[in-house]
């Protein structure tokens, strides 16, 4: 008599839209949302596999994602894939998946190699635009960080002529909430920007421990709107807002001073529609989560207003814990201990259409001083 075993389960394996770890959701539904071991962010499980055993498809829109480039501190951390709020809102569809995978640059320097004046060390991160180095500036004996560009890169002409054209500009931005670029070089093959170096971790290290207290969240938002409003007002769009793009620093006392990190590299590397081809694989620049609808659309031709989008995204997962993904409640029902007040601001700035949403974020600033107060 034969015996009719049943097959072992196959696993369903859908990645954390935020950090890509795997996991099996065979056991859950669509719709319901589990919270990651990696990161910390909630998600929602999306079956949409017809057999068992099929990979679920990561929630995100038509494009492709990157390692963000790393600033001065942490370095890159692990991008994330996820289809975010952008156009979807509290009444709006979840955005299409996307296929397309990242390729980080791989940029290896020996350490104790010297690049103008700078003396190479660890690797703090990598990312599509390059990787970054802990380093020495010899003349003044003090750590930096020098962010090498991806070889990839700077083998085309028309990139070099538009990193050396944006340099200074980036240069002249000196805000205590955004950091500095000191210098900038090429040694050989090698191009290169050298950054101040911020001995802290990232927000996202700190959102991913679930340690963030309100007072914290508003405080740490106020001063990321600042140094926005900041670059704004001197015609620098960041491209590319993201926790993992914010480092965290001693601010003397007992606080935490936030600085935005890459300000302006993702401008060198979009600005020119001849990147086109170049660029395919880099789209978003690393989190489609953050990242505005019109962005999506064309990543070459945005105003500050796309940074509008992305702060209010890093607002609402600072306040709630969660991404704005599909359809999302007002930050304060999901925070009770959050002043409704902000809801309204916070929902302008996940607007999906830019004419709609607020040119700047100083209002948001505005209001999180008071609340903070």
């Amino acid at each position: 008599m034969s015996v009719d075993h049943a097959a072992p389960r196959r696993p369903v394996v859908q990645r954390c839209p935020n950090c890509s770890a795997k996991y099996d959701v065979g056991i859950y539904v669509s719709g319901q949302k589990v919270r990651c071991r990696r990161c910390g962010i909630k998600f929602e499980v999306v079956r949409t596999d017809t057999q068992v055993g099929a990979v679920t498809p990561i929630r995100r829109p038509e494009g492709t994602q990157a390692g963000g480039a790393a600033g001065a501190g942490a370095g890159a951390e692990p991008a994330g894939a996820a289809g975010a709020a952008a156009g979807a809102g509290p009444e709006g569809r979840a955005p299409r998946p996307a296929t397309k995978s990242v390729r980080i640059a791989q940029n290896d320097i020996p350490e104790g190699t010297v690049l103008g004046g700078y003396r190479v060390g660890t690797v703090l991160g990598r990312g599509a635009m390059g990787t970054v180095y802990r380093a020495v500036q010899l003349s003044l004996d003090r750590s930096v960080a020098v962010k090498v560009m991806s070889a990839d890169l700077v083998s085309q002409p028309e990139f070099i002529l538009r990193f050396r054209r944006e340099a200074a500009a980036l240069a002249a931005l000196a805000h205590p909430n955004v950091v500095s670029i000191i210098d900038q070089g090429s040694v050989d093959e090698h191009w290169f920007f050298v950054m101040e170096y911020v001995d802290g971790p990232t927000l996202r290290r700190l959102m991913s421990k679930r340690s963030l207290t309100l007072a914290q969240a508003i405080d740490l938002a106020t001063q990321i709107g600042r140094g926005l409003d900041y670059a704004h007002g001197r015609g620098v769009v960041h491209r590319d807002l993201k926790p993992e793009n914010v480092l965290l620093a001693g601010d003397g006392g007992t606080g935490l001073l936030a600085k935005i990190c890459d300000f302006g590299l993702a401008d060198i590397l979009y600005s020119d529609r001849s990147y086109v081809n170049l660029t395919g694989s880099r789209i978003s620049m690393g989190t489609v989560n953050y990242m505005a609808p019109e962005q999506r659309q064309d990543a070459g031709r945005v105003d500050q207003r796309a940074d509008v989008f992305s702060y209010g995204v890093l607002l609402y997962e600072m306040f709630t814990g969660e991404l704005p993904l599909g359809r999302y409640e007002n930050p304060s029902k999901k925070n009770r201990f959050l002043d409704r007040k902000i809801d309204p601001l916070i929902l302008a700035a996940l607007e999906p259409d830019a004419r709609r949403r607020p040119p700047r974020v100083k209002e948001l600033v505005d209001t999180l001083e008071t609340l903070s107060r």
